[in-house]
């Protein structure tokens, strides 16, 4: 068959398919409106256009690779432009189709540059470019996306800045908002909030999709008040068309607000009330607005109210313990124990870690609650509870020993002070311990902690071991350890004048006296003191008369009188050396002579004192200071004789015990033997008892109690012929009475001690030989007397200037047949500065004792 018979048999087949019957969406349109028909139905190359029919055939069929080899053919073989235009627009589309989308762009702009291209064309390329456009935000995101996660990995703030930085341009066309989001996370976490805070508003300005939107809102709760941030979710709620789940989502949110704002407020805040009921009238279950609620309500005390919160929480979430927890509080608040050991007990595993000290807590709160209402059995079981509970802790022992010491078992006080004590050395364990063992009366035990306690580097526990000190009279150690004390311990000195009268008889029993004594105290350490006395003594007997009945006058050898024998008045002085020295028993020994001067020979004095709270005992052998013949003695007016000086050798025992109350009870029994130079000897027994209460009163302490005072001498000795020693010597004296006592606090700058007893006074006198050193048998006879005593003792002392202070004293007795009274004045100078007269002045310096007869 001839080709172009063949050619025309193709195309009539052609006609006939159906895919035929319509021409390729854009084949005509391909070519200008212009084109001349002719030129449409010029001769083409049939193979040309066979490779074109063809080809759009298997491109209907979806088979683009075979469509765009048919068409490369006919680009090749085609002759004309028109059939050129459409093999490029068939290819084009043959490379869209196997997803070349660039290479197909760039054949059709290539027909859009010739000037050939229509609605579909310009259709496809817009397409193409809303695709491209697409694809470069997209890839954008990713690659923001994939920096900004290396970004945070990196954890570094100047990165995570510079990243905000640079791409900027990005967050302003809502470029990965996602991103930016996580960036502003990671500020957060590094604390930089301000920073945090400005990325997150510009995330929200072009955030659409609802829960990025939500996660900003939740990330915001971190960085700015909760106050603002339920404004701005109040905000959020207000845009119109939210989708109901979204705003669930916010109500939500605003309810975290709220409890953040909750959990800001101080417990005790009136706001708190309001916004724990916001959230309860939301969720009535909320475990934490019914936590707070209940907190509020118990540090307001409206216990009731507190308690039905918590058992609303225990309630609603059984499984947690801080309902129980806060009803244990509560009840214990309501002195309810039983109910609160019953709420602790309804906690289960795993225990809040505060549970035992709650445990604990309940212990020592029922225990003092037991305490109080006298239950002191059941008050000591609760508080060892608390000491099995929790060993680390001294509060159960202090209490136990406080406990112990109210029921007057200082031991047992003792040993749970010293446990306390043990565990950590506080102030007032220490204080107990000490207080315990004085009155169980183990005051060495007490003197050796106290020494213990002084070396603590613990200000505290130095001022217990002061205060122990002050309580037994050891005021040298209490100024080594106090603060306010410490330049109490330096030196001072005194000088006093005093006059004292003596009633009697003119020339012998009645003495008038003007003394100067000089002492000079110098601590040397925090325990010991020396003191050093050189006085004088002005002694006035008065006129005995002509013939005084005194010394020889009467006996048969008596031939001749000299009256001008007899002393009337004479100078004399007195030196004294003393030592004292603080310890578990204070001693004190003070070393003298009798007066210097007289017409005896002056003879040694001591006296040795060891003392503690409890007990007293001295021996002495110092001089009878009652009239001019017992102490310094005198010469015979009828003989070449002297007699005279009397000194008393003896010693006493003292029992003093005191109570918590401020009670206390004084006994004291003592015996003398008296001699002297051509003296009758003789023998006393003495007992003093007195019993009392002390009460602090006006920067001061008052005593107030009852006295009673006796004594035994075996012979009269009060008379004034040779062989009697001219001094008060009763066969038996009895003095009883009350008694009163104010003490000014020491620590000031003045001082005053004001002492009066008074009361029933009886004594009796034996007979007594006139000459006991001679055989006769005349005698005095004896006296008694029923009647008032009294003695009285007045001191004051005020500090004129840091060194200088100026005191007076005046002091009288009525306890024997005379009667007794002295005035003086005493200027005291300080070696260092004082701003008060201190403690060791007062307690030690002669001049502030009430004037022993």
């Amino acid at each position: 068959m001839k080709p172009m018979v063949f050619v025309a048999v193709f195309f009539l087949w052609l006609s006939s398919t159906p895919w035929a019957a319509a021409d390729p969406p854009t084949l005509v349109a391909l070519f200008p409106k212009d084109t001349p028909a002719e030129t449409l139905k010029a001769p083409e190359s049939l193979r040309a256009r066979a490779s074109l029919e063809i080809a759009w055939w298997h491109f209907k069929e979806k088979r683009y690779e075979k469509a765009q080899k048919l068409f490369d053919e006919a680009l090749r073989v085609a002759e004309t432009p028109a059939l050129r235009r459409e093999a490029q627009w068939g290819k084009a589309l043959c490379l869209d189709g196997l997803g070349k989308r660039d290479a197909a762009a760039a054949l059709i702009q290539d027909l859009e540059s010739q000037g050939y291209g229509n609605r579909n064309t310009q259709r496809w390329l817009a397409s193409y470019r809303r695709a491209q456009s697409i694809s470069q935000r997209i890839l954008w995101e990713d690659r923001l996306r994939r920096e900004a996660l290396q970004t945070v990995e990196s954890a570094e703030t100047t990165s995570l800045w510079r990243f905000t930085q640079r791409n900027e341009r990005a967050l302003r066309r809502c470029i990965a908002p996602e991103a930016f989001f996580e960036v502003a996370k990671a500020l957060r976490q590094k604390g930089r909030n301000e920073e945090a805070r400005r990325l997150y508003e510009k995330v929200l300005d072009c955030a659409t999709r609802d829960r990025l939107r939500l996660g900003v809102f939740y990330e915001l709760l971190d960085v700015i008040p909760p106050e603002e941030a339920i404004q701005r979710i109040d905000a959020e709620h207000r845009r119109p068309g939210l989708p109901d789940s979204y705003a669930k989502d916010l109500e939500t949110l605003k309810m975290e607000a709220y409890r953040r704002k909750l959990r800001n407020l101080p417990e005790a805040s009136f706001e708190t009330e309001q916004i724990a009921q916001i959230i309860l009238e939301k969720n009535p279950t909320d475990p934490e607005a019914l936590l707070r609620l209940g907190w509020f309500c118990y540090h307001a005390g409206r216990y009731s109210e507190a308690e039905d919160f918590f058992a609303r929480h225990r309630q609603a979430h059984p499984h947690r313990n801080d309902g129980a927890y806060g009803l244990a509080y509560t009840f214990m608040a309501q002195k309810k124990f039983r109910e609160a050991a019953q709420a602790l007990d309804s906690m289960k595993p795993p225990y809040p870690e505060g549970r035992e000290a709650l445990v604990f807590r309940l212990h020592m709160e029922e225990g003092a609650f037991r305490w109080k209402e006298k239950d002191f059995s059941g008050a000591e079981a609760l508080f060892r509870r608390a000491a099995a509970v929790n060993a680390e802790d001294q509060g159960p022992w202090q209490s136990l020993g406080w406990l112990f010491l109210e029921q007057g078992r200082p031991r047992e006080a003792a040993d749970a002070f010293q446990k306390a004590y043990t565990i950590q050395p506080t102030g007032d364990d220490a204080e107990g311990l000490l207080l315990s063992l004085e009155r169980s009366g183990d005051f060495g035990t007490a003197h050796e902690k106290a020494l213990e306690m002084a070396r603590v580097e613990n200000p505290s526990v130095q001022e217990a071991a002061g205060r122990h000190y002050l309580r037994t009279g050891k005021v040298l150690h209490a100024a080594s350890v106090m603060k306010d004390e410490k330049n109490d311990a330096t030196p001072w000195m005194t000088l006093q004048t005093s006059y004292e009268s003596r009633s009697g008889d003119e020339g012998t029993s009645r003495k008038r006296t003007l003394r100067t004594p000089w002492t000079v105290y110098v601590p040397r350490s925090s325990e010991s003191l020396w003191a050093l006395k050189l006085g004088g003594v002005y002694l006035d007997g008065g006129d005995p008369g002509a013939r005084p009945f005194v010394g020889s006058f009467g006996l048969p050898q008596v031939t001749k009188a000299d009256v001008s024998r007899w002393i009337e008045s004479a100078w004399v002085a007195f030196p004294s050396i003393t030592f004292i020295k603080e310890g578990a028993w204070d001693f004190r020994a003070t070393a003298g002579s009798s007066p210097l001067g007289g017409p005896v020979d002056p003879a040694p004095t001591f006296s040795l004192e060891l003392h503690n709270p409890q007990w007293h005992v001295e021996v002495h052998h110092n001089a009878v200071e009652d009239s001019l013949l017992s102490w310094i003695g005198q010469r015979d007016p009828y003989s070449d004789r002297t007699w005279g000086r009397v000194l008393k050798a003896g010693g006493s025992i003292g029992r003093d015990m005191s109570w918590p109350d401020g009670s206390w009870l004084s006994v004291r029994l003592g015996a003398d033997h008296y001699g002297g130079h051509n003296v009758w000897r003789n023998f006393s027994v003495t007992g003093d008892a007195a019993v009392g209460r002390s009460v602090p009163f006006r920067s001061g302490t008052l005593s107030v109690g009852g006295f009673l005072s006796a004594s035994h001498f075996d012979r009269n000795s009060d008379f004034y012929t040779y062989g009697h020693g001219g001094y008060f010597s009763p066969s038996f004296f009895l003095m009883t009475g009350p008694t009163v006592r104010y003490r000014s606090d020491p620590r000031k700058p003045w001082w005053l001690d004001m002492k009066a007893s008074a009361g029933y006074l009886y004594y009796e006198t034996e007979a007594s030989p006139i000459y006991p050193r001679d055989a006769t048998n005349a005698k005095y006879s004896g006296d008694r007397f029923s009647g008032l005593g009294y003695s009285g003792s007045f001191r004051a002392v005020r500090l004129l200037s840091p060194q200088w202070a100026l005191g007076v004293h005046v002091d009288m007795d009525k306890s024997s047949d005379y009667t007794r009274w002295a005035g003086g004045v005493g200027l005291t100078w300080f070696f260092e500065k004082h701003d008060s007269l201190g403690r060791i002045t007062p307690h030690y310096d002669t001049f502030f004792q009430p004037r022993a007869w």
